[in-house]
């Protein structure tokens, strides 16, 4: 299970970067993003940037959950963390996509 920590790590390494510069108001890095649509850029760049935080802390988890043991429940548990973690994060960005983003696409 040590190549799937090492592909959670890096994938939780370029979450946490782009989550950063989302954050910090680089909004041209989120797909689909219109100016004259988004309410309150400030606001929906930092939303944007908490749902893809999420997502990272679950693949940092579920990369560490793998590591301790290579037992079936480990990994059963470690995919069921990622793909709660990733759910979670994309619902909450279709939520600040249609709040902030005046609809889903």
């Amino acid at each position: 299970m040590v190549v799937y920590s090492v592909i959670m790590f890096a994938a939780t390494a370029l979450f946490t970067v782009l989550a950063i510069l989302i954050t910090k108001g680089n909004a041209s890095l989120i797909n689909c993003y219109r100016e004259e649509r988004v309410k309150d850029k400030v606001t929906y760049c930092k939303k944007i940037g908490q749902s893809l935080f999420i997502m990272a802390a679950a693949m940092l988890v579920s990369g560490i959950v793998s590591l301790c043991s290579a037992a079936e429940t480990v990994i059963l548990i470690a995919l069921g963390v990622l793909i709660a973690g990733v759910l979670i994060g994309i619902v909450r960005l279709f939520h600040v996509q249609k709040k902030y983003g005046g609809g889903i696409f």
